[in-house]
C-alpha cells in the first residue's frame, strides 16, 4: 500500500505508530549514510584500494550503528536523569574503548596485508602501533581517535537531535491545544458548578446538627467541588492535595455503599513534595468502584497506596475487589482512555502503568519518573 504524504512526514518525524515502517526508514538510513562514511574512510587509505576502504568504512558504520541504537535505548528506556547520563557515559565510554582497540589491529593489519595504501597510512600506521594495543593512551593518538569517532557519530546524533527537538516542539503545542479546549469547556460549565458549590455548603449548614452522615456526604461533595473549581485549574498540585481529594471520593463511596465498603488507603510521607497534573489519578478510583465495588453485593474492597519506590520515582497502586461473574477481558472507557494519551504528552519516556486482573483482583500501577 503506498505510504501518504502525511503518514511519510510523521514517520520522518518520529510520530509514526507502525514498527515496520520505522525499522524500514532505519535500515534505509543506513543504508544511505554508508557513502558518509566511505568518504571519510577515502582521507584515511585512499580510493584505489577497495579491502582497505571497505574495511575501514564497515567499522566506522559498525560502531556508529551499535553506539547509536545503545545510547537510545538508555534515553528511551525511562530512568531517572542521572542514571540516563551514567548510562550514555557508561556506553560512550565503551565505544572509545573499543574503537580504539579494534582500529589498532585493523590499522596494524592493513599496513602489513596492504602495501599498496599511501604513505601516509603506513606512517600513521606505525606510530598507532609504536607502543602496542594501549598507544591510544597516548594525548595525540587518543585526540585522532576521538576526532574520527565524533565524525562517525556526527550524521546520526545530529538527525536524532534534530527530531527530538521536533518531537517535543510538537508535544508542547499538543498539550498547549489540549489546555486551551479544556479552559474553553472549562468556562462554559463553570457557572453551573459555582452555584452548586454554594448551595452544597448552603445545605451542609441546614442539616449538620440533624443528620451527621447526611452533613459529612455534603462537605465532601463541598470539598471536591472546591478542588475541581479552583485547584484543578492549575498546571500542576501538590500530590496531597490530590491524594486528599481521592479520599473525599472514597468518603462519599462508603457511605454511598452502606458501610460495605472496606478502605484502605497508604500513603508514605516520602510522597510530600511531588507535583502532579490535577485529576490525574481519580479515573483509576473511578474505575475500581465502577467495575468491582457496584457489582459486589458484600466483601467489597479497595487499597490504594502512593509512594517513591527504590529509584525514586513516584508510585500510585489501586487494587480492588474482582466481582467473580466480571468479564475475562475488561475493556478502556473514555476516562481511563484520556488518562494514557495526558501520560503520553506529559510523561514521554517517563512514567509506566500497568493494568492487570486476576481471578480476585484488579490492579493498577502508575510510576512517574522526575
Amino acid at each position: 500500500m503506498p505510504i501518504s504524504t502525511r503518514s511519510f512526514a510523521n514517520l520522518l518525524l518520529g510520530t509514526h505508530q507502525s514498527h515496520r515502517a520505522r525499522a524500514g526508514l532505519h535500515v534505509a538510513f543506513w543504508l544511505l549514510a554508508y557513502p558518509w562514511y566511505a568518504l571519510q574512510s577515502q582521507w584515511l587509505v585512499g580510493t584505489d584500494n577497495a579491502p582497505a576502504l571497505v574495511f575501514n568504512t564497515l567499522a566506522r558504520l559498525g560502531f556508529a550503528l551499535v553506539t547509536f541504537y545503545a545510547v537510545s535505548a538508555c534515553i528511551g528506556r525511562g530512568w531517572p536523569l542521572g542514571r540516563v547520563l551514567l548510562g550514555v557515559l557508561g556506553v560512550l565510554a565503551a565505544s572509545m574503548l573499543g574503537y580504539c582497540l579494534t582500529h589498532y589491529y585493523l590499522y596494524t593489519y592493513l599496513d602489513r596485508s596492504q602495501p599498496n595504501l599511501p604513505p601516509y597510512f603506513h606512517k600513521l600506521a606505525a606510530s598507532v602501533s609504536k607502543n602496542g594495543p594501549w598507544t591510544f593512551l597516548q594525548t595525540i593518538i587518543l585526540y585522532f581517535y576521538a576526532l574520527q569517532l565524533f565524525m562517525a557519530y556526527f550524521l546520526p546524533f545530529t538527525i536524532k537531535g534534530v527530531r527530538a527537538i521536533v518531537q517535543t516542539h510538537l508535544r508542547t503545542v499538543t498539550l498547549e491545544k489540549d489546555n486551551l479546549k479544556l479552559e474553553l469547556e472549562f468556562l462554559r460549565a463553570q457557572i453551573n458548578p459555582h452555584f452548586l458549590f454554594n448551595t452544597l455548603n448552603s445545605v451542609y449548614s441546614l442539616v449538620e446538627d440533624k443528620d451527621r452522615t447526611a452533613a459529612a456526604l455534603v462537605l465532601s461533595l463541598s470539598n471536591m467541588m472546591r478542588y475541581t473549581l479552583h485547584d484543578a485549574t492549575a498546571t500542576e498540585v501538590e500530590v496531597m492535595q490530590e491524594l486528599d481529594f481521592i479520599r473525599e471520593y472514597l468518603d462519599i463511596q462508603q457511605i454511598r455503599h452502606s458501610r460495605r465498603l472496606a478502605v484502605d488507603v497508604q500513603i508514605a510521607p516520602a510522597v510530600r513534595g511531588q507535583r502532579i497534573p490535577p485529576l490525574l489519578l481519580v479515573t483509576f478510583l473511578e474505575n475500581a468502584v465502577k467495575h468491582g465495588v457496584e457489582k459486589l453485593l458484600k466483601d467489597a474492597w479497595v487499597r490504594v497506596r502512593a509512594y517513591r519506590d527504590e529509584h525514586g520515582a513516584f508510585c500510585f497502586e489501586v487494587a480492588n475487589a474482582r466481582p467473580p461473574q466480571a468479564e475475562a477481558a475488561l475493556g478502556e472507557g473514555i476516562g481511563l482512555r484520556n488518562t494514557r494519551r495526558r501520560l503520553s504528552i506529559l510523561y514521554p519516556h517517563t512514567h509506566s502503568l500497568q493494568i492487570d486482573a486476576t481471578a480476585a483482583q484488579y490492579h493498577v500501577l502508575l510510576c512517574l519518573w522526575q
